[in-house]
């Protein structure tokens, strides 16, 4: 007889929760963002995501993750990002937090494409006005700083540096200036200039 009163009184405490609005278990799941903060796929394979004892890999274009196990209105959860997809770092790399009555488990990770830079290293200039270009962005390297730097270059993506303008009696050419960007900054470009005949 005690047991059922007390089966009675489980019931009515998880009615009274339901008709609060409350939940009693919370799927743990979340949306991905791209830097400019719209919901977009994830383009890079290799992504994995934990929470306690789960792991689940983020298949190419998947927009948003959900875990397989549910947790417990005041369980904890904490998601982190165990592999970051290839090329790719998504922030945040952990997410914890506790599952309220009325709180929506939703955890927004933004991922963005690694970048790297192209570094350009000019040999025998000797005069001014010297510029470089990739794209619309434009370098002057000079005597006194006989370097060029092409930063943010997202993986990937292709880039083609050229003699924008060239120094005072000067004739300069590139080797090693255009290419698909790797996972490593590039620094074998140069730039060498030598006197007009």
């Amino acid at each position: 007889m005690k047991a059922k009163y007390l089966g009675t009184a489980v019931l009515a405490a998880a009615l009274a929760l339901a008709g609060c609005g409350g939940k009693t278990e919370f799927t743990i799941g979340g949306n991905f963002y791209n830097s400019g903060g719209y919901v977009t796929g994830v383009p890079n394979a290799g992504m994995e995501l934990t929470n306690g004892n789960d792991t689940i890999t983020i298949p190419v274009g998947a927009t948003s993750f959900s875990f397989p196990s549910t947790i417990d209105y005041g369980d904890t959860y904490n998601v982190v990002i165990t592999k970051q997809p290839a090329h790719m770092t998504c922030t945040p790399p952990n997410t914890s937090g506790t599952a309220g009555r009325t709180e929506a488990v939703t955890i927004p990770i933004t991922c963005a494409q690694n970048v790297y830079s192209v570094v350009v290293t000019v040999k025998g200039l000797t005069g001014e006005g010297l510029q470089l270009i990739n794209g619309s962005s434009l370098a002057a390297p000079t005597v006194a700083s006989p370097v060029a730097e092409f930063s943010s270059i997202p993986v990937g993506t292709a880039y083609g540096i050229t003699i924008f303008a060239q120094p005072k009696g000067q004739t300069c050419s590139i080797v090693n200036g255009s290419g698909i960007m790797g996972d490593a900054h590039r620094v074998d470009a140069v730039v060498t200039c030598v006197a007009s005949t």
